[in-house]
């Protein structure tokens, strides 16, 4: 009776151990979607002058953004800088901790209230998926991201504030998350990416239609051509697909390069308003 139980267990275990591998081959037969970009984008980001507050996977935009320009043959200034623009591109800079999001929030503030967006046409702030867990207020963090970019946009109008969705985190699967499944717990990324959902929700409604939000969310969830979803206590919510990251929340060479192109199609439809240099 023993060793049939233990059969059984067996053929289960090796089971969940290659159903992963299958799931890996459907997903590099998927046809991704393009990384060209034309010139007219190319010569929008040339020139505005972009303003970037972020963590990581901002990081990891812009270094998309780097190689895509070095395979089409273009000169993009991108400078790590806190102070004002002095040619046109893209100056960015580490806002507060990881973790914190309301210090992202007050630093970003601080420093575009201090010169860093002087002369700037558009200033973009970035949360991280690492700013959210299971216990995160959502609606509350949305509610002062909010309140910050809009006080922003009343001192300094001549600057184009846009707001930017939380990146996602791609879900566990395979045996661990099997094995949480069994025990009653959930496995990694599902709850996190519910509170994601719910302040990019909250994100879309405020900006979404005045043309001032860079979905990155959407793009991670959707930017292979195939909707990348996670099912928590009946809720749909969007996940961070397996092929565009390496680690689970970084974005890897595929991730970085479909990022980018989306950050640089949605730059080259912003208005430029600063008339004079």
């Amino acid at each position: 009776m023993m060793r049939n139980v233990r059969g059984r267990w067996l053929i289960m275990v090796m089971t969940m151990l290659v159903l992963p591998a299958c799931n890996e081959s459907k997903q590099e037969e998927t046809s991704m979607t393009t990384t060209q970009i034309s010139a007219s984008d190319w010569q929008a980001l040339e020139n505005k002058r972009v303003v970037f507050g972020h963590q990581s996977v901002g990081g990891n935009i812009l270094n998309g953004i780097k190689q895509l320009a070095a395979r089409d043959g273009v000169k993009i200034e991108i400078n790590k800088q806190r102070t004002a623009p002095t040619t046109n591109g893209i100056s960015h800079f580490a806002i507060g901790n990881n973790g914190d999001p309301v210090s992202k929030i007050k630093d970003f503030a601080t420093a575009i209230d201090t010169g860093a967006g002087q002369g700037a046409d558009v200033a973009m702030m970035k949360l991280c998926y690492a700013d959210f867990n299971d216990s995160t207020d959502a609606k509350q963090l949305a509610n002062d991201y909010i309140v910050s970019l809009e006080a922003l946009a009343r001192k300094h109008p001549d600057i184009n504030f846009v707001a930017v969705t939380a990146p996602l985190m791609a879900i566990q699967t395979g045996p661990k998350a099997w094995i949480k499944r069994l025990l009653g717990r959930q496995p990694s990324g599902y709850v996190d990416n519910v509170r994601r959902a719910e302040f990019n929700t909250l994100l879309r409604e405020q900006y979404h239609k005045a043309g001032r939000l860079f979905d990155l969310a959407q793009v991670e969830s959707d930017a292979t051509g195939k909707a990348c979803m996670a099912e928590v206590d009946g809720q749909s919510v969007q996940a961070l697909c397996p092929d565009l990251t390496n680690d689970g929340g970084h974005l890897n060479e595929r991730g970085q390069a479909l990022a980018a192109t989306a950050f640089l199609h949605f730059v080259s439809t912003l208005p430029t308003k600063q008339v004079t240099r």
